[in-house]
């Protein structure tokens, strides 16, 4: 196993200490490679050390322009509630890519958080390009945001798990 396989196994292992450090390693001696900034982006991401994350992606998109690098940095704006860059981001993904529901769900929930009518369109189109993973991606949704939280009373959380289910 070559030393970058070994830090993704870390990742995974969720020894991110480690993978850290052979991560920052390999870097330190190759800064062209698109695929170790991506990965170290993601681990700092995991650290919710964001702006680390940020500077990783945009490491990775410079070298190479790929829609799963601007994803994923969009899905670190949309984690710091930073709206607008993650819609951005995601736009980005976009124009690469126009067949992963996610990229039109994640729009989606950008748009309503800035109240904007655009948000049922984008949750459309992510269901027309592929329905079932655009259930799964809003059961997830209410499962993290709304199923354990102790401020939304459980007439709401009936009533929206009734609508998550009824979706077909």
């Amino acid at each position: 196993m070559d030393e970058f396989e070994k830090a993704k196994s870390l990742i995974v292992e969720r020894k991110y200490r480690e993978a850290g450090m052979l991560l920052d390693k390999l870097l330190s001696k190759v800064k062209d490679d698109p695929e170790l900034w991506y990965t170290r982006g993601i681990l700092s991401l995991k650290l919710k050390n964001y702006d680390k994350a940020h500077e990783c992606f945009e490491n990775a998109i410079m070298l190479e322009n790929k829609a799963k690098y601007h994803k994923t940095k969009g899905m670190a704006h949309l984690e710091m509630f930073e709206v607008d860059e993650a819609v951005e981001s995601f736009e980005n993904a976009l124009e690469q890519e126009k067949k992963d529901p996610s990229l039109y769900f994640f729009m989606s929930v950008c748009y309503m958080l800035l109240n904007d009518p655009r948000g049922k369109e984008y949750m459309e189109r992510a269901y027309l390009v592929n329905p079932k993973k655009t259930k799964q991606l809003i059961t997830n949704f209410y499962e993290a945001f709304f199923e354990k939280d102790p401020n939304v009373s459980e007439n709401v959380k009936k009533e929206l798990k009734k609508r998550v289910d009824d979706i077909k």
